[in-house]
């Protein structure tokens, strides 16, 4: 997304667990600028030799969320949690980088492709209490793939493909749209 060959660092908080603390490792200040495998030999769980996981020598990068056209969707960064890029949260991509991502499902579990209902999709709030996730046919997506006016086109593609399976809910700011199959269709043929 263009923040390449910035010098100096950047702090980045790795949550503790139940046995370890939170830890605050140094990683270049232009993480996720182009593709990478930013983590090897920085992260702590990238520090175990042939024991680190393999998403520790995959390549990845920061993307803009309404650029992308990838299967995979991007997601919202754990790295920077409160960091904006053009008025979006900060999207990283393992797929955009030709690599698996073998990341998100252990180490990002907030992440909107792991929840599996609405209901759980649509609880987690920032800290300001803003809504970050929608709820789109069956798909989780990050909130400003719905509001974000660069999004449309994107949104409108996801809401034709979810039309054919039922209804649509949207978190959009604070209100709560369910649209009707055959009124999506119509919304989307327009």
């Amino acid at each position: 997304i263009g923040f390449d060959n910035i010098p100096g660092e950047t702090e980045i908080v790795v949550p503790g667990d139940d046995w370890r603390p939170d830890q605050v490792i140094l990683y270049p200040a232009e993480i996720g600028g182009t593709c990478k495998a930013w983590d090897h030999k920085v992260h702590p769980e990238c520090a175990k030799g042939a024991e680190s996981p393999s998403w520790c020598q995959q390549r990845w990068c920061y993307v803009d969320p309404c650029s992308c056209s990838l299967k995979a969707p991007p997601k919202v960064t754990t790295y920077l949690p409160d960091a904006t890029f053009a008025g979006k949260s900060l999207y990283y991509s393992y797929e955009t980088c030709g690599h698996a991502d073998t990341f998100t499902k252990k180490y990002n579990i907030h992440a909107c492709v792991n929840q599996d209902s609405e209901e759980k999709c649509l609880k987690l709030e920032s800290k300001d209490g803003a809504q970050k996730r929608s709820w789109i046919g069956s798909s989780c997506l990050g909130a400003e793939l719905v509001s974000h006016p660069s999004c449309t086109k994107l949104i409108e593609k996801k809401q034709h493909v979810s039309a054919n399976s039922g209804s649509v809910t949207a978190l959009v700011g604070n209100r709560l749209l369910t649209l009707a199959a055959a009124a999506l269709a119509l919304i989307v043929a327009l």
